[in-house]
């Protein structure tokens, strides 16, 4: 189910507990589709061979506003990458030392961008960063003044960067960690590509810059998994969880292992489930939400839910993946591209 009820079968978050998981954005892994996880890098996707999803991580990381993308090569002397890059952390990196070099020059001038009196951990230079914009922006423009092509991450613009010294291969990096430290060393390394895989023009069909939801981006909602997950006295507590495919290949990607073609759009215990969820199913018509909207059929008529005490049901007060229920019979969810699942309550 879908973001969600604490003690779930499922074990997705608990809509009667309002808690709002807020996703660390720190997903930087561009795998192959047919690659059974993504990176298991400080980033990347947690593999997992579970069948059911469960609670995001928590993080005390801001959430990345939405950026307006650049068109390609627009600030890059080398020109554009190439989307079809094969990528991989095992092969050793080249810029690294620019990248220390380009932070270096920021700690010499680091009033309203850094702390140099606060490190973690303790002597490694990895500062506590007052400004992650202005942090991210100063340390693109140094390394552009040393003639490298860098740019900061389509999907996390606020944590990681793109770098490269030509076109024959480029670099990512996660520079912030936990969305308050800078972050460097072997450990910021994420991996290179062959050619360079940046910049490149956005994919209408990708979310928008900043949303938060990394590569492999899911496809578009298939139907929603629903059931009933708590039963009360007054009301049962309604549960749902969008389901994408047939796609055999992407459940692969994300760490589905056992071939199935239909998955939820991340596995148990991704960070970026929530953004990616909300990314492709949009918001609800009548609450304007993130999430599903939720209707009562009455009959051949569907209405949308207005209050317990109204019309029998009401959307969650925090959650509007999950639904209040005291009146008997069945209830849909639909994503805006018209994908729906339902759910039938027995009082």
């Amino acid at each position: 189910m879908s973001k969600h009820l604490s003690g779930s079968g499922d074990g997705r978050r608990g809509v009667d507990s309002g808690a709002r998981d807020s996703v660390a954005g720190r997903i930087f892994s561009e795998v192959l589709r047919g690659a059974a996880c993504v990176l298991a890098v400080a980033l990347a996707l947690r593999c997992g061979g579970s069948s059911s999803p469960s609670t995001p991580t928590p993080s005390t990381s801001p959430s990345a506003p939405p950026v307006t993308a650049p068109p390609a090569a627009a600030s890059c002397p080398f020109g554009n990458g190439s989307a079809k890059a094969e990528c991989s952390r095992r092969t050793p990196t080249e810029l690294l030392s620019a990248i220390d070099s380009a932070i270096d020059l920021i700690a010499q001038r680091p009033a309203g961008i850094l702390d140099l009196t606060d490190e973690n951990p303790p002597h490694s230079r990895q500062y506590h960063i007052l400004s992650q914009k202005v942090f991210i922006d100063a340390l693109l423009a140094n390394l552009r003044a040393a003639g490298l092509c860098a740019q900061a991450d389509y999907d996390f613009p606020l944590e990681a960067i793109s770098v490269k010294s030509s076109n024959d291969f480029s670099e990512d990096f996660v520079v912030v960690q936990w969305g308050e430290w800078v972050r460097r060393g072997p450990t910021s390394y994420v991996r290179n590509c062959k050619p360079a895989a940046f910049p490149v023009d956005p994919d209408p069909d990708w979310p928008p810059s900043g949303s938060g939801c990394g590569k492999p981006y899911p496809e578009p909602i298939h139907h929603f998994n629903a059931k009933v997950h708590i039963k009360g006295r007054d009301y049962h507590t309604l549960d749902s969880t969008p389901i994408v495919g047939p796609d055999a290949n992407y459940c692969a990607a994300i760490g589905y292992t056992d071939g199935r073609g239909y998955c939820p759009v991340r596995i148990e215990g991704s960070r970026d489930r929530v953004e990616c969820e909300n990314w492709r199913v949009g918001k609800a018509t009548d609450t304007g939400r993130d999430g599903p909207t939720w209707q009562y059929r009455n009959g051949g008529a569907l209405e949308y839910c207005k209050g317990l005490t109204v019309n029998g049901c009401e959307n969650h007060p925090s959650n509007q993946y999950g639904l209040l229920a005291a009146r008997g019979g069945t209830y849909v969810m639909c994503a805006q591209n018209g994908a729906c699942g339902e759910v039938v309550v027995d009082r």
